[in-house]
């Protein structure tokens, strides 16, 4: 058995928790959250930790180009950022852009979009 310290970031309290994990490094035990919510982000985070991915995409709009903010739809796993990130620097958009458009499917292989954060026309 060992112990490991987490910030639970599932609500802006960000309750320290000290997570217990046995020899089959299974979560057996949470103290420290002051709500339901920390004891399964625990055992998400120790399992497979997800992230929101924000960044931005270049986009070709009325023949300049700009920034368009983006993020994940949801949370994507924490060992694809890597990968998804690769992949958005290599995007570019050629049309006006609605908050919400897709801008790529299956973001790093996620099965999670990526969709733009404003309109831009």
């Amino acid at each position: 058995m060992r112990e490991v310290t987490m910030c639970c970031t599932t609500c802006p309290s960000g309750c320290a928790l000290l997570v217990t994990i046995d020899d089959q490094n299974q979560v057996t035990k949470v103290d420290g959250n002051t709500c339901p919510r920390g004891e399964v982000f625990a055992h998400k985070e120790w399992v497979n930790p997800e992230r929101m991915l924000t960044s931005t995409v270049y986009a070709i709009i009325n023949g300049k180009e700009q920034l368009i903010p983006v993020k994940s739809k949801e949370p994507i796993p924490k060992n694809r950022m890597r990968e998804a990130m690769k992949e958005i620097q290599s995007l570019r958009v050629e049309k006006p852009v609605k908050m919400g458009d897709v801008i790529k499917d299956n973001l790093a292989g996620s099965e999670i979009p990526l969709v733009a954060c404003k309109t831009m026309e």
